[in-house]
């Protein structure tokens, strides 16, 4: 992860992110959540499809230094 410089690992909401956590901890990096919209949980029923992947994108080009 180094070599490739890689910043972030990523799980999805709906997921457990213990693997990904596990991962990020070890490698020294940050963790984030991705949300595909499968649900809305109590923290999304405000959303919409839109607003979630423009959330998405900028969590995306923030790891990719975009």
């Amino acid at each position: 992860m180094k070599d490739e410089k890689i910043t972030t690992v990523f799980s999805e909401r709906l997921a457990s992110d213990k693997s990904a956590r596990t991962l990020a901890d070890d490698a020294g990096v940050r963790l984030e959540v991705l949300d595909p919209i499968e649900g809305l949980t109590d923290e999304t029923a405000d959303e919409d499809y839109l607003s979630l992947m423009r959330s998405n994108l900028t969590k995306l080009q923030k790891a990719n230094a975009c």
